[in-house]
């Protein structure tokens, strides 16, 4: 069995594979070797690993793994991956977005892609029907979107995401609600209309944390995969076994 994980800004996602099958995943609010410790317990035959992190890892945390599971990968700029890289800035580029657009590889191979990931920052990537990814684009996130708009200004309320907000505001906290849903709803829209009339039959792909907030919303063909990350990870880290 697989264990990928995956450690954002926000929290910590780790995942189990029997091969491609997706077995159980985890969300833990911080990154503790008792918590993997546990995972690792639970399913006693976990033997290879994969790890993603913004953040630099703490040594308990790597003894750990270590110490229970023989092979490990860290996934950085030398990690090989099945896809062609064209990004130019590789040392910045976060190997969130390696790893979502290497799920959407595994899925749909040949295809036109575009990936948007819906979390603290919202990305919108491409990946060509020649296996290559050309680049995307970063943009707030929604709660992002709120917490500025409370930040910079010296009367504007901190609110949170409603479902269902008027187009037009009627006070305050409507035209809030409106400016940034309808806002980053039109950016994600406007993105797909544009890059669809570039690339022929062009997949949508929506994952990341707010990926289910909006499917309903966009109306478009889209295909929601809240695991995509992990089962990047995943064939990434069966790809590089392979080549052993």
């Amino acid at each position: 069995m697989n264990l990928t994980i995956d450690i954002g800004n926000s929290r910590i996602k780790a995942a189990v594979f029997d091969d491609n099958n997706l077995i159980n995943t985890y969300v833990l609010d911080q990154e503790q070797s008792v918590d993997i410790k546990s995972i690792i317990g639970e399913w006693g035959a976990i033997n290879k690993s994969i790890i993603s992190s913004v953040t630099e890892l703490q040594s308990p945390f790597i003894r750990v793994l270590q110490k229970d599971i023989p092979y490990i990968i860290y996934l950085d700029l030398n990690t090989p991956i099945p896809v062609k890289n064209s990004y130019k800035s590789k040392t910045t580029l976060g190997m969130d977005r390696i790893a979502d657009v290497v799920g959407a590889y595994s899925m749909y191979p040949g295809e036109n892609i575009l990936i948007i990931d819906a979390g603290t920052a919202v990305t919108f990537d491409v990946l060509t029907s020649k296996g290559e990814y050309i680049g995307g684009n970063i943009s707030p996130g929604l709660n992002m979107r709120y917490k500025a708009l409370y930040t910079f200004t010296g009367q504007l309320p901190l609110l949170q995401a409603e479902k269902d907000p008027p187009f037009i505001g009627d006070d305050t906290i409507n035209a809030i609600h409106a400016g940034v849903q309808n806002g980053l709803i039109m950016e994600m829209l406007a993105y797909i209309d544009k890059l669809s009339g570039n690339y022929e039959n062009l997949r949508i792909i929506l994952t990341g944390g707010d990926a289910n907030f909006f499917d309903r919303k966009l109306k478009k063909p889209i295909f929601v995969f809240s695991n995509l990350l992990s089962i990047g990870l995943n064939f990434i880290l069966k790809y590089n076994d392979k080549k052993k």
